[in-house]
């Protein structure tokens, strides 16, 4: 059940995501993530990663199959953000020990400010704690220091770094991680 919420002059709810959200869910991400990383990387290489990670069939197969737990947040037009937790590799320097990431949270430029992160990450909170976990970690761009921040807010701590390969480009990301309590 989606919750809507007024939120600075701006009415939106979040909820999971349903296969039919992939493509708006690929126009965020791919846009959220060319923003970050565009000056940095090499334009072939963002053009496959981008083609990559962001397909919406690709993003629809992980939704049907559960492959991935998707939330979004949306006002009565667009989606304005979304949140991705997957199972995954844990890095060594943690303990694997029922662990989800939270590959990603993006919001849409155009409504940073608005409340929608924290609200995507308390979804994606709520569910990891709901499911299980004992814990969940992320990687975020060492040099993205308000992601940091937002994240540090929010309970993360940075445990490491690591180099995140997009193409041929090795960028360094700070590993972060939170002990969920049920």
């Amino acid at each position: 059940m989606a919750l809507m919420e007024e939120v600075r002059s701006i009415r939106y709810a979040v909820r999971q995501a349903n296969a039919g959200d992939a493509e708006a869910i690929s126009v965020v991400g791919s846009t959220t993530f060319a923003r970050a990383y565009g000056a940095i990387v090499r334009p072939e290489d963002m053009a496959e990663y981008l083609e990559r990670m962001f397909d919406p069939l690709q993003i629809a197969l992980e939704i049907k199959h559960s492959r991935a737990i998707y939330f979004v947040a949306e006002d009565e037009k667009q989606v304005l953000g979304y949140a991705k937790l997957m199972v995954t590799t844990t890095p060594r320097l943690l303990p694997d020990k029922g662990f989800i990431e939270l590959v990603r949270l993006y919001v849409d430029a155009n409504h940073y400010g608005k409340g929608i992160g924290e609200r995507l990450l308390s979804a994606a909170r709520s569910k990891a704690v709901a499911s299980g976990y004992s814990g969940w970690w992320l990687r975020v761009w060492e040099k993205n220091e308000g992601a940091i921040r937002f994240y540090q807010h929010h309970g993360f701590a940075t445990v490491g770094s690591e180099p995140y390969l997009i193409g041929e480009t090795a960028n360094p990301v700070a590993l972060m991680f939170e002990a969920l309590q049920s």
